[in-house]
């Protein structure tokens, strides 16, 4: 077989095809005037510089609670119940400073406020248990 696109050989018998016309481009569509088309803008619009931004970081929710339970702590050292917020913010702060070592201020002072709320606390059983022991005393020497 002999390529058609090739020139006519001698003695072959096949003419040669003649290449095909190129194709006409698609004429675009009238516009139609019953619907409005919408205007192209004529300059590109405004567009933010592109910034990076950090990494979103994991909330420190362990330091942040040992903070809290450590005010707590010491605003309500006086009463007993203060107890247990003060001992829950150390226990929450240490566990803080092995999870969140970046948190350090929070959980450090979640630490501090914890123990000065258990030694305010402390004091106030001390200083509770002597008054009674006093009023005691003094109530069983008190005659009408």
């Amino acid at each position: 077989m002999t390529d058609p696109n090739l020139p006519e050989q001698p003695g072959s018998g096949v003419p040669p095809v003649p290449p095909a016309a190129p194709a006409q481009p698609a004429q675009p569509a009238a516009p139609s005037y019953s619907t409005p088309q919408p205007a192209a803008p004529a300059q590109p619009g405004y567009t933010a510089p592109a910034y990076q931004s950090a990494p979103a970081s994991a909330t420190p929710i362990l330091s942040i609670l040992s903070l809290i339970g450590g005010i707590i702590g010491i605003l309500s050292s006086w009463f007993y119940f203060g107890l247990l917020f003060s001992i829950a913010a150390i226990v929450l702060g240490f566990i803080g400073k092995k999870k969140e070592p970046a948190a350090k201020g929070m959980w450090l002072t979640g630490i501090i406020l914890g123990f000065v709320g258990i030694a305010i606390g402390l004091i106030s059983i001390i200083v509770t248990i002597i008054a009674f022991i006093a009023l005691a005393s003094y109530g069983a020497s008190y005659t009408y």
